[in-house]
């Protein structure tokens, strides 16, 4: 079937799906999730540890997305291999920046480092959060680089495919 014309993932047996891809290669696994959604899927990359995802999708020959989030805080070396990334695999990278007036606001009200005294609730939601759910707002699925052992305390039992419930609308049940 052409990529994205077949999407058969049923949400209401996410936990199922998940199983049974569980033990399967990351690159399966993301092969599978092109084949479903097309360019209806996104891959997150943020930097040297998600080029794996966008060269697993690139030797997949399927169709791919890819966006980052620029919270317009990011060191120059990220963005010159943004660029190295782009240039090898010949892809669109999708940047996502904070509203402009949102971060103005922030900074004459508080300064460029508040999120030192106040926590990073009130930055990340200008920075990353709404950048986030803009870039999330066009597609059905998304993919992300989380590894495992970098946080087995909290990353371990992550399920390879689950509903998205911070992202998700009434219109469209995110999956990740």
């Amino acid at each position: 079937a052409e990529a994205g014309s077949n999407m058969v993932v049923d949400t209401r047996n996410i936990e199922a799906l998940a199983a049974e891809l569980a033990n399967q290669h990351p690159a399966d696994i993301l092969k599978f999730a092109l084949r479903e959604y097309g360019t209806d899927l996104s891959i997150s990359f943020s930097g040297a540890e998600d080029v794996v995802l966008v060269d697993m999708a690139w030797r997949s020959k399927l169709p791919f997305r890819v966006f980052t989030l620029d919270t317009g805080r990011l060191h120059p070396q990220t963005y010159q291999f943004f660029d190295v990334v782009r240039e090898k695999y010949g892809v669109t990278i999708e940047a996502h920046s904070p509203n402009a007036e949102g971060v103005q606001s922030l900074v004459a009200a508080k300064g460029y480092f508040s999120f030192y005294r106040d926590g990073h609730e009130e930055c990340c939601s200008i920075r990353k959060v709404e950048p986030l759910r803009r870039a999330l707002g066009g597609v059905r699925a998304y993919v992300t680089g989380q590894r495992k052992d970098q946080s087995p305390g909290t990353r371990a039992d992550i399920p390879v495919v689950q509903i998205d419930t911070a992202f998700s609308t009434p219109e469209v049940e995110l999956v990740k």
